[in-house]
């Protein structure tokens, strides 16, 4: 037997929130953005994992771009050694081609690390509806329109 059952909450809805009072007289306001339906966190996931997939696209046209800029580094040093022009101007542009390296490489692991954020939105989304959605469905298909008082769940 537990020391101290827990005591149901009361709440009311209205434009600015949800308003809860505890049996001890305290209250709190959810702004709406606080409490979520399954639903919603079922979309936020789905929404974060689509922005995942434009943002890992959006890398990997940076690592192409970058990969071709390093490319034309090459094709200007060549150029400039076979002219014999200043070894000042070589240095600098090696120095841009290492950057344009550096930032392809940057680019290809923050493709992956949001693409393992995207798996992770993805996986969220379906284990939120496999292990909540049925009891979720159950509660929003019933036609009752509140809970049950507490000595129901303790029947045994």
């Amino acid at each position: 037997m537990q020391s101290n059952p827990p005591v149901p909450h009361s709440a009311t809805v209205d434009d600015k929130g949800i308003h809860v009072t505890t049996a001890a007289g305290k209250s709190r306001t959810y702004s709406g953005g606080e409490v979520m339906t399954l639903t919603q966190v079922i979309d936020l996931a789905d929404g974060s994992a689509t922005l995942c997939q434009a943002s890992t696209e959006t890398c990997l046209e940076l690592v192409d771009e970058s990969v071709k800029l390093a490319g034309d580094c090459d094709a200007l040093i060549a150029e400039i050694t076979a002219k014999g022009v200043g070894a000042n101007l070589i240095g600098k542009c090696e120095v841009l081609k290492e950057q344009l390296d550096l930032q392809a490489s940057a680019a290809k692991e923050l493709h992956y690390k949001i693409q393992d954020g995207e798996e992770t939105c993805r996986t969220a989304s379906a284990n939120a509806e496999l292990r909540h959605g049925p009891i979720f469905r159950a509660v929003a298909d019933s036609p009752l329109t509140k809970p049950a008082e507490r000595d129901f769940y303790n029947a045994r």
